[in-house]
């Protein structure tokens, strides 16, 4: 029985750990060729530093990102951004790590440059949750991301269900 109990307490620790963003591991990349390595683009444990570089790829297009925003140091998730003109071409493309935004707000709200075209942007909690698959238009030039992050929160509240159920005492 105490093994089990050791066992359950580390598991906790470490779903904490992803859940809280410290250790997060990412993709890290910037360009359309870097980011469309699929399961070969580079890995960054996140830190202040490479955060800092993520939101330097972005500033121009993410304008906030200059100035100190409300944010929790050193709690940080994943990022994949991917902006698209209407004829098709990707002039932007980032993946990194960012940090957690304070009051619940989230990355992807931020305001961006005004431009004709269509915009990918995720932030997530877990190792390597931005490395989703480069979503291909529809016939009506729409992209399939929302489908995309809608099984990303159900695989978190699935997690938050598992983990609410392993940290209930049971009589």
């Amino acid at each position: 029985m105490r093994s089990y109990a050791t066992t359950a307490s580390v598991l906790m620790g470490l779903l904490v750990l992803v859940k809280t963003g410290y250790g997060l591991d990412c993709d890290f990349c910037y360009g359309d060729e870097d980011c469309s390595l699929g399961k070969d683009v580079p890995v960054v444990q996140c830190d202040e530093e490479s955060v800092q570089l993520t939101n330097s790829s972005l500033a121009s297009f993410i304008r906030p990102l200059r100035t100190a925003l409300p944010t929790i140091h050193n709690r940080y998730e994943c990022i994949h951004v991917r902006a698209k003109s209407v004829s098709g071409f990707v002039f932007l493309f980032t993946r990194g790590c960012v940090h957690q935004m304070e009051g619940g707000r989230h990355f992807c709200s931020l305001p961006h440059a005004a431009f004709q075209g269509s915009l990918e942007c995720i932030a997530c909690h877990g190792d390597r949750c931005n490395n989703v698959p480069v979503s291909e238009d529809d016939e009506n030039g729409s992209s399939s991301m929302a489908r995309s992050s809608l099984i990303s929160l159900t695989l978190c509240s699935l997690l938050a269900v598992s983990l609410a159920t392993l940290t209930t005492p049971h009589s």
